[in-house]
């Protein structure tokens, strides 16, 4: 996994600002299954976020999103709305806007995808970029991977 972050390690230690943390998990799923991918956050809930975007890269040959691949029921986002753009293999784009300010940390959101490769494919999971408020927050993105098995867990 990847760390990636707009602020020095000075600005973790000294001062009141904390950098709102969004990560990912490594998953595994059954070929042909769909997958349903919390993204975790913490930080969040006194910065008056009222909107947020990202870019996620993903191997197509592996995982591909559903038509409709964000799922905000019970999440930090279920205020907001959400605007998605998978036109481009491999980059799923997301656009999160909306009146009321995220008000607790958890899950930010819940990403929904199908297994479309072979078992023992890996796809990363990696921030492109992500910015909250218009980029005025602090933001450190840990990436995630889902990996592919030959049968699912349930069966």
């Amino acid at each position: 996994m990847n760390t990636r972050s707009e602020l020095s390690a000075a600005d973790y230690s000294n001062g009141p600002v904390r950098p709102i943390d969004v990560s990912l998990p490594t998953v595994a799923m059954a070929v042909g299954d769909e997958l349903v991918i919390p993204v975790r956050l913490d930080g969040a809930a006194d910065k008056e976020i009222i909107s947020y975007e990202f870019d996620l890269r993903y191997d197509p040959s592996v995982i591909q999103p559903l038509a409709d691949p964000i799922d905000v029921v019970e999440t930090a986002s279920r205020a907001l709305s959400v605007v998605t753009n998978a036109e481009h293999p491999g980059l799923l784009r997301v656009v999160m806007y909306g009146a009321l300010p995220i008000d607790q940390d958890g899950v930010l959101l819940n990403l929904r995808f199908t297994a479309v490769g072979k078992a023992g494919m890996i796809s990363p999971l990696a921030w492109e970029r992500i910015m909250f408020n218009e980029g005025k927050s602090g933001t450190v993105a840990i990436d995630g991977q889902v990996q592919l098995t030959a049968a699912s867990f349930l069966d």
